[in-house]
């Protein structure tokens, strides 16, 4: 059960890293030129939804790398 729980935390904190790192990422996208001029709340909002989306896959990612290394310890 505490395993458990220590896994819940390690994922939340790799999450947040990679949302992190994710929206540090996405500000380099210049959406200002596609999107239509006065609409900057709306611009913001689709950097905070790529980051988040693009978060969530590289965390899952590697969770799921760490997950499934450790299990390669069963194999042998």
């Amino acid at each position: 059960m505490f395993q458990l729980g220590v896994h819940a935390i390690i994922s939340i904190i790799i999450y947040l890293i990679a949302i992190g790192l994710s929206f540090q990422a996405v500000k380099a996208i210049q959406l200002d030129k596609i999107i239509r001029k006065g609409h900057v709340f709306e611009t913001q909002l689709l950097y905070l939804f790529i980051a988040i989306g693009l978060g969530f896959l590289v965390g899952n990612f590697v969770i799921t790398f760490i997950d499934t290394s450790m299990q390669l310890s069963n194999l042998f």
